[in-house]
């Protein structure tokens, strides 16, 4: 892997990790990495466009939302290593 490829990985986990902290949006982070071509950010991206809705009356549960944040971290940490 190259350094650009280490490097613009690297940004991604921590913009990321601002979308689950809530400092930054998801489309922000899709807007800054939509052009990168690698599997993993692709995957974050995807998963950051279908985030499921938590916190309401309709949501999909504490459970649905938990499995999505360890999908989400589990890229996280695939990018930084």
């Amino acid at each position: 892997m190259t350094d650009a490829v280490v490097e613009i990985r690297r940004r991604a986990a921590e913009r990321a990790k601002e979308v689950l902290a809530g400092t930054s949006s998801a489309r922000a982070f899709c807007d800054e990495f939509g052009d990168v071509d690698d599997r993993a950010i692709a995957e974050l991206i995807d998963l950051l466009e279908h985030e499921p809705p938590h916190g309401g009356l309709f949501d999909g549960g504490e459970e649905a939302w938990r499995n999505y944040q360890d999908s989400v971290r589990d890229i996280i940490d695939a990018l930084e290593s």
